[in-house]
C-alpha cells in the first residue's frame, strides 16, 4: 500500500523533480515496449474525456455511495497509450472522497495495484492536492480501473494527476 504526500509539505523542485521521474519513468516504457524512439512520442497532461470516458474533459465523480466503493472509471487503454497516475487534488469545498483504490483489469480478472487514503491532504485546506509516493503505471491495453470511497453521497471534482505518452499525432498534433 502507498499513501499520498501533500504538495503543502514538499518544495517547488520536488515536485518538479517528482513529476520529471514519473514522465522518464513512462517514456523509458513505451520505448521499450513500442519500438518507437523519442522524437516520435509526446507527453501530456491525461485528459478525462479522452483518456478514461468520462462524459466531458473535467474531472467529476459519477455520484458516489456513502461508506463505500463506487467506481469511478474502466476504460482500456488503447494501443501505443501508456498512463503514470502521480496525484491527486481535490477542488471541493468539503471534500467527501476519502480513499482512491488503483485497479487493472475489468470484471473477474480485476487485480488492486494500490489503496491510498486521502484525508491527510484534507488538513491543507489552502492546497488539497498530493501526490503518490509511488507512481501508478497502465500500459497499452490494459484496464485502468480506479474506485473512490465516499464519507457521503454525493459527486466530486476529484482531479487525478496523470500523464499519458503516446505516438506523436493520436491527440496532439
Amino acid at each position: 500500500m502507498s499513501y499520498v504526500i501533500p504538495v503543502a509539505e514538499l518544495e517547488v523542485a520536488d515536485v518538479q523533480a517528482i513529476k520529471s521521474q514519473v514522465i522518464e519513468t513512462l517514456l523509458s516504457i513505451a520505448e521499450r515496449q513500442t519500438g518507437m524512439p523519442r522524437d516520435q512520442l509526446i507527453v501530456r497532461d491525461a485528459l478525462p474525456k479522452t483518456d478514461f470516458g468520462l462524459t466531458n474533459e473535467v474531472w467529476v465523480t459519477p455520484s458516489l455511495t456513502a461508506n463505500d466503493w463506487t467506481n469511478y472509471f474502466t476504460q482500456q487503454l488503447e494501443e501505443q497509450r501508456f498512463v503514470a497516475f502521480y496525484g491527486v487534488a481535490n477542488l471541493a469545498a468539503d471534500p467527501i472522497a476519502t480513499g482512491l483504490k488503483f485497479k487493472v483489469g475489468s470484471g473477474n480478472g480485476t487485480k488492486v495495484l494500490d489503496v491510498v487514503q486521502l484525508e491527510g491532504l484534507y488538513a491543507n485546506t489552502e492546497r488539497v492536492e498530493g501526490l503518490l509516493k509511488k507512481p501508478l503505471i497502465y500500459k497499452e491495453r490494459q484496464y485502468v480501473n480506479i474506485d473512490v470511497y465516499a464519507k457521503a453521497a454525493g459527486t466530486e471534482p476529484l482531479v487525478l494527476k496523470a500523464v499519458v505518452v503516446e505516438p506523436a499525432g493520436k491527440v496532439t498534433f
